[in-house]
């Protein structure tokens, strides 16, 4: 039976970086696990921070509307603004990245600048901090099983397996 791993997280979020990375090493080894990607803002707007995720997390939608390759789009956005340090709230550098990940680079443009998925990441930002409550992100759920991130503490690549592991035995 397919288990379904609910993923909360924000593309600027160092600690989502390193959790996303470790997942999807790990991935591999849980063949009847389906992902869904809920990214959100750890600072949404019209709050300041120096660099937004909104777009990037439009773009994701975009990119998985078109069949694209949302594991390489997650590892592209990560080493864009964690290596390379591009501009992630730039529509040209998000759909040039999109492009590279399989998805068309006009589709995933116009999506962006016409706020296809805006009320998407709205929702997602209501959920997390509203809703849900989370403290931080990253944070993982399946079912009633949850995994929560702390401020300024990153979940451990063991504390993931074991909850992986977990999610799987049920």
């Amino acid at each position: 039976m397919q288990k379904i791993l609910k993923v909360y997280f924000d593309y600027i979020c160092p600690y989502c970086y390193r959790g996303i990375m470790n997942l999807l090493e790990l991935l591999a080894d849980y063949p009847g696990l389906s992902v869904e990607w809920i990214p959100c803002e750890a600072h949404p707007r019209p709050e300041q921070a120096f660099i937004h995720s909104d777009l990037a997390g439009q773009a994701m939608y975009s990119i998985e509307e078109q069949g694209g390759n949302l594991i390489q789009f997650h590892k592209e956005i990560f080493i864009a603004h964690f290596i390379d340090h591009r501009r992630i709230d730039s529509p040209s550098v998000l759909a040039h990245i999109a492009a590279a990940c399989g998805a068309d680079r006009n589709t995933t443009l116009m999506a962006i600048t016409d706020g296809v998925y805006r009320q998407s990441i709205l929702n997602n930002n209501q959920l997390v901090w509203d809703t849900l409550g989370f403290e931080a992100v990253p944070c993982y759920q399946s079912g009633n099983r949850l995994l929560t991130s702390h401020e300024d503490v990153m979940i451990s690549r063991k504390q993931l397996k074991d909850f992986l592991d977990s999610v799987m035995v049920d």
